[in-house]
């Protein structure tokens, strides 16, 4: 049962990275340049105070992660961190497979 809720999820957050990949190939082509939301951007639009509280958080415990880390880390498209949360999501739900051998070599 939790295998099916997270490859679902997983299958949600793919399609929410090919929308997101879209919206930024829609923008791109009306501005005429290259436009590609971060997840920086998209987490302060979406739900600003997270975002504030998330950042004052890290930087209260550990100024040290937030400048090289956290901000690499969010200058991320959105497109690419959803569809790569959501592969490693699908890895780690996919099934077993049992090592079955009916002969010996």
């Amino acid at each position: 049962m939790l295998r099916l809720l997270t490859r679902f999820v997983a299958h949600l957050l793919l399609a929410t990275a090919f929308i997101a990949l879209i919206v930024d190939g829609t923008r791109s082509i009306a501005g005429g340049r290259l436009a590609v939301t971060s997840l920086q951007n998209g987490l302060s639009e979406l739900f600003p105070s997270f975002y504030g509280g998330l950042r004052a958080s890290v930087s209260d415990r550990a100024q040290w992660l937030w400048d090289p880390f956290m901000t690499s880390l969010l200058s991320m498209p959105v497109s690419l961190s959803l569809a790569g949360l959501a592969a490693l999501m699908l890895l780690i739900s996919a099934r077993r497979e049992a090592n079955r051998r009916y002969w010996r070599p």
